[in-house]
């Protein structure tokens, strides 16, 4: 029995329809010495939160037509997803692609409760960055409230002292009298 093979292009067709992307930009030109270069934009803003750091933009060049550099840019997607864990190459059937869609949307939610947990963090320390740069004004504003009440208790016990001089004075001058 033989084995039913996709081409890249159909399989880029149907990973990008399952997972409810935009349709791809694909360019095509010919370039001098009649070498033909294709150009595969793939909308990859939501595939980063899915886990999916690759590039956007996926290039073939051939020699014999431009429609065999797309299918060479499409499989330099493909690749990319295989290598990244998105997809299985060798089977394309419907049901691998779902289970496949399935990893990818558990990959999707562990990156974006992970995203909310740095979120939280990144609040509560900012937050915490606030709330230390008030406490360090309040601690210097204590500071200097602690020096002005120390010199006031040590210009109190100096009149204190010198307040007891004058009464040890006074209680010896009215003894003496």
């Amino acid at each position: 029995m033989a084995k039913l093979t996709m081409s890249c292009t159909k399989a880029l067709a149907q990973i990008v329809n399952q997972l409810g992307l935009e349709k791809p930009k694909i360019t095509s030109e010919e370039i001098d010495n009649g070498m033909f270069h294709a150009t595969i934009e793939v909308d990859l803003v939501n595939w980063v939160s899915m886990g999916f750091r690759g590039p956007r933009e996926f290039t073939g060049k051939s020699s014999i037509s431009a429609r065999r550099a797309i299918r060479k840019a499409a499989g330099s997607v493909v690749f990319s997803l295989e290598k990244y864990g998105m997809v299985k190459i060798n089977d394309f059937s419907g049901k691998k692609l779902k289970l496949w869609k399935r990893r990818v949307m558990d990959i999707a939610k562990i990156c974006m409760e992970v995203a909310e947990e740095r979120d939280e963090l990144e609040k509560n320390h900012r937050y915490l960055e606030r709330k230390n740069g008030k406490l360090l004004v309040e601690n210097a504003r204590m500071k200097v409230k602690i020096s002005m009440l120390q010199d006031k208790i040590i210009c109190l016990m100096e009149d204190k002292e010198g307040n007891t001089d004058l009464i040890n004075e006074n209680n010896q001058f009215n003894a003496n009298s």
